[in-house]
């Protein structure tokens, strides 16, 4: 793992060993992502896609400015960042970590001559250990990993993003929402490899206990099934 200087933000040295729930999400996504068939194909077509689909709400929702420092936690192949850095004309390097070695390895590859200048950088790492100093970003984005761990390994995540965002820095998050009906919510769970869907109340209650502020909740639609997500910003002091 190489070292990277983010704005004077120094990528630490942690080395981690992956929790069980990670390591099975890696497999899953190593698996899928990096296979030769038919299925593999669709799911990197929905990754990148999913730039186009989601970069204008996440811009919006954070206030994204050319000058934010701005880390996704399970970034995948970082189509958010690469569209949301283009839109915005960002004059910082975006960083993207995820723990399937497949998704950063296809993430750099296609993004790696997007922006010579200010390249995104992408990292195989965990977010219950990020690597990277205190206060090192504006903005850090969570999307679609809630659904892999359970609460104690959220609460995990919420403090490594809140030590690694600066003053008055923000998380921008969705997940899946649950449906009133299990059978479906089962469904999506083992389509996906996953732990579990929360409610808006959990996650607001996760968000509130690591001592998140001004938690706001926004709209943001898959245009795939399933369709219904939930999502918020919050800030730090």
């Amino acid at each position: 793992m190489h070292l990277i200087n983010s704005s004077n933000c120094n990528q630490s040295n942690r080395e981690s060993l992956l929790s069980e729930s990670e390591l099975r999400t890696q497999s899953f996504y190593d698996k899928w992502i990096g296979g030769k068939g038919f299925r593999s194909f669709i799911g990197r077509l929905v990754f990148n896609l999913s730039g186009v689909a989601y970069a204008g709400r996440f811009i919006k929702a954070s206030n994204l400015d050319p000058q934010d420092r701005v880390l996704e936690v399970g970034s995948g192949l970082g189509q958010i960042l690469a569209t949301s850095h283009r839109k915005i004309k960002s004059k910082k390097t975006y960083i993207g970590i995820d723990i399937s070695y497949q998704m950063i390895q296809r993430s750099t590859q296609f993004n790696g001559s997007l922006n010579q200048s200010n390249p995104l950088e992408s990292i195989v790492a965990s977010g219950l250990q990020i690597p990277f100093q205190k206060n090192c970003f504006d903005v850090v984005l969570l999307s679609h990993v809630l659904k892999y761990l359970p609460d104690s390994q959220v609460a995990q995540v919420l403090e490594e993003i809140k030590t690694v965002l600066l003053p008055k820095g923000r998380i921008v998050l969705w997940e899946f929402k649950p449906y009133p009906w299990t059978a479906i919510n089962h469904l999506i769970v083992r389509g996906s490899g996953s732990h579990r869907l929360r409610t808006h109340r959990e996650v607001e209650t996760l968000l509130e206990e690591k001592g998140f502020q001004n938690i706001q909740p926004f709209h943001i639609h898959t245009p795939w099934p399933p369709w219904r997500n939930l999502a918020y910003t919050a800030y730090v002091e």
